[in-house]
């Protein structure tokens, strides 16, 4: 057995070992640094996909951020007109008084709301630790916290709007009864907290209020589709 093995290692080729050998653990390294490239590339590809769909959401907030400010632009102008007008309705058409009856009493709470799905996929999927410019994730989440105390401020502002709405739809006059409108809405200007809250709305937010929330929105969402197209 002995003898056999020698003469079989004097029949070895060296040369042809070592390249065989070189052979094979060439392919085996080429393997793994292929499938190595393929699950970067396909976990890239989830990034983009992510981050697009997050920039879809930031677009839709800042539509919400839009619809908001017409909203209010709209209640501050018929405050205004209320003011001047003592807050008589004397003279008014039909039509204006509803629209001005719909502007002020309209709802109980906030007409509009925010998504944060995407937000809720990039933070629960692993997809932050993924990125490499850490900087993008940040800034992300302070676009987010943006949103969120933009959100707390409609909050605010439609708490207050219903507080002044309350000691009305608690008394006689009843805001949800079926009475005229004209007589309903005559009795809801006549109390205090309503002439208040009027007094107030022109006064609620900045001039630049909601542009600064909508253009710090929009530059987050340029940088996200300029790095993920």
């Amino acid at each position: 057995m002995k003898r056999s093995f020698k003469k079989q290692l004097k029949k070895w080729n060296i040369g042809e070992y070592v390249r065989q050998f070189s052979i094979v653990t060439g392919g085996v390294l080429l393997t793994l640094w292929l499938s190595s490239l393929i699950t970067a590339s396909s976990k890239q590809r989830e990034v983009r996909q992510a981050m697009q769909l997050v920039a879809l959401e930031l677009r839709n907030n800042v539509g919400v951020i839009h619809d908001y400010e017409w909203l209010y632009t709209d209640e501050k102008r018929i405050a205004r007109l209320m003011r001047e007008r003592n807050f008589s309705l004397k003279g008014l058409p039909a039509d204006t008084m509803e629209v001005y009856w719909r502007r002020l009493t309209n709802g109980m709470g906030k007409p509009f709301r925010f998504l944060t799905d995407a937000l809720e996929m990039f933070k629960t999927t692993g997809i932050a630790a993924e990125i490499t410019d850490k900087r993008i994730v940040i800034e992300l989440l302070r676009t987010y916290n943006v949103i969120k105390a933009f959100d707390n401020s409609m909050d605010l502002y439609y708490k207050q709007r219903s507080e002044a709405l309350l000691p009305f739809t608690m008394g006689p006059g009843n805001l949800f009864g079926y009475g005229e409108l004209k007589d309903t809405f005559v009795e809801l200007l006549a109390t205090n907290s309503m002439q208040g809250w009027i007094s107030a709305i022109p006064h609620a937010f900045n001039a630049d209020f909601f542009s600064h929330n909508s253009e710090r929105i929009e530059a987050m969402i340029a940088e996200l589709e300029k790095r993920y197209r």
